[in-house]
């Protein structure tokens, strides 16, 4: 073999390797979930990597060509607690399985129904009953916060003006979306991050509330209206109904269900470093996802990362692109 050639594909492989790296860096979403067997799935620019329970990572979805999608910022779980992802073309919501088998979850197969979910990176979420929650924003103007059933029906169901207010469907007021972070919550409320400082609830009936942060950001635990936000991006609850963000700024807070705010774990300063919760640093996580066995993992798309938050400690389980 020649030993030039050997030296540019070594070569080659170790650029790909970091092109696909600062990809997967690239305007980051919140996209980590974890399945009922414990398998942990990340997105990276334009893949999905899954780590087995035995800590084995391997990449199970990569559209190489740009096809089907530029970047996957965000994972959902199905109504039948399959594994969804939205493209950021915003044309389809992707349904894929461990063996990174992809299929068309909505729209149907030949149907050119009006959509546009998880467009260049907005959050999206799906509940029990198949309905969609998508954004529909312009920055500055205003911010809705779309309900598609699974027949296709669209309608507002909160949001008007670019802004901040509670308040019912279009009285209410959101600002940035863009990045952050949505989830259905088991009572059929939606839970946001909202312009990257506060966290509201939608009611079905369309009624807004915040439940923490406010108008500026900062670091601040306490009751809801009293605690400040700086990064707030990816939600996840656990079995005992508090809420866990993931804040860019290195920390991870907790939402109780009576709505005080703490942080779990997180110096605040910016690193790698495993160990007591709130010792251990964080590099701007983005997503959090809660796992069955009630330990949480973290994604840091810088790396990219994944950090496990389990008894009282934080440690690193995964790092690179395998």
């Amino acid at each position: 073999m020649n030993p030039h050639l050997k030296i540019t594909s070594r070569l080659g492989s170790l650029i790909a390797a970091f092109v696909l790296a600062a990809i997967a860096s690239a305007h980051p979403g919140a996209g980590i979930a974890v399945d009922s067997q414990g398998r942990v799935y990340f997105t990276a620019g334009p893949m999905i990597v899954m780590i087995a329970t035995n800590g084995v990572a391997r990449t199970i979805v990569h559209d190489q060509q740009n096809e089907k999608f530029h970047q996957l910022h965000h994972i959902q779980r199905a109504p039948d607690g399959g594994l969804l992802t939205a493209s950021d073309k915003g044309d389809v919501i992707w349904r894929f399985t461990p063996e990174g088998k992809l299929s068309r979850f909505y729209p149907p197969e030949n149907d050119m129904r009006a959509l546009a979910v998880g467009t260049g990176g907005d959050p999206f979420a799906v509940d029990r009953t198949g309905n969609v929650y998508a954004v529909n924003s312009k920055q500055d103007r205003y911010t809705q916060i779309l309900k598609v059933t699974p027949e296709g029906q669209i309608r507002v169901l909160a949001g008007g003006g670019w802004g901040f207010a509670d308040g019912k469907e279009i009285e209410a007021k959101f600002g940035d979306l863009h990045g952050g972070g949505m989830l259905v919550a088991p009572d059929g409320a939606l839970l946001l991050t909202d312009h990257f400082v506060r966290v509201r609830r939608i009611a079905p009936d369309g009624s807004v509330t915040t439940l923490a942060g406010g108008l500026e950001k900062g670091h601040s635990d306490g009751p809801g209206p009293d605690a400040r936000f700086d990064g707030a991006s990816g939600l996840a609850l656990d079995a005992q109904g508090n809420l866990l963000v993931a804040e860019q700024s290195g920390r991870i807070r907790r939402i109780s269900s009576a709505g005080r705010v703490s942080t779990l774990a997180g110096s605040g300063r910016k690193g790698k470093k495993d160990g007591p919760l709130l010792e251990a640093t964080f590099d701007e996580p983005t997503g959090i996802a809660a796992a069955p066995d009630g330990a949480f993992f973290v994604l840091e798309p810088h790396g990219p990362r994944v950090r496990k938050i389990s008894n009282g400690h934080v440690t690193t389980i995964h790092q690179g692109l395998p």
